[in-house]
C-alpha cells in the first residue's frame, strides 16, 4: 500500500509504504482459535476412544499454526517512510518504530528500477546516493510498484521546479 502525503506548501512529502494485510491481530488470534478448537475436539474424540497419542500431535499442529501466523502478521507490519524535501531525501524502516534511516542530498540521489532477468521475478525499486543502495518497497506489488515510481519522479520534478 503506498500512502502519499504533502505538506500545505508542497515543499514536503511523505511517502509510506506497508504490505497489503489481509487479517489483523484481533482477527488471527480469532482464526488460531477456530483451528484450535477443530483440532481439539477431533484429538478429544480419538482420545476417548482409546487412541491417546494423537492428543499431543494436536497440541504440537496448534502451536505450529500460531507461531507460523505470527510471523506472518510479523512481517505484515513492516512499514517504509520516504521523506523527501528540496533538499534532503530520508528513508526510515522498521516494523512499528524507524529501526533503520538513511539521509541523502536530494539533488544526488536517483530513483532506479532493476528489471528482473526472467518475467517471473519481481522488479526491485532501488534509491542511490554516493554509492549506496537502497531497496525500497520489496513486499508491494508489480503495480504498486509502477504507481510509487511514477509518484516518486512527479514529486522529484515538482521539487526540482
Amino acid at each position: 500500500m503506498v500512502k502519499i502525503n504533502s505538506s500545505n506548501e508542497e515543499t514536503l512529502f511523505t511517502v509510506t509504504l506497508e504490505p497489503n494485510r489481509s487479517l489483523d491481530w484481533k482477527y488471527s488470534l480469532v482464526f488460531i482459535f477456530i483451528i484450535a478448537i477443530t483440532c481439539l475436539s477431533v484429538g478429544f474424540a480419538f482420545y476417548f476412544v482409546g487412541a491417546t497419542l494423537i492428543l499431543p500431535f494436536a497440541g504440537l499442529e496448534i502451536l505450529l499454526v500460531a507461531i507460523c501466523v505470527y510471523f506472518v502478521m510479523n512481517q505484515s507490519y513492516q512499514k517504509e517512510v520516504i521523506i523527501l524535501s528540496p533538499e534532503k531525501l530520508r528513508i526510515e524502516k522498521g516494523k512499528r518504530k524507524a529501526e533503520q534511516t538513511w539521509e541523502f542530498f536530494r539533488s544526488w540521489s536517483q530513483i532506479r528500477v532493476e528489471r528482473p532477468k526472467h518475467p517471473w521475478y519481481p522488479a526491485h525499486i532501488l534509491v542511490a546516493s554516493k554509492g549506496e543502495r537502497i531497496p525500497i518497497g520489496s513486499f508491494l506489488t508489480q503495480e504498486e510498484k509502477n504507481t510509487l515510481v511514477e509518484r516518486l519522479r512527479e514529486i522529484i520534478n515538482q521539487l526540482s521546479s
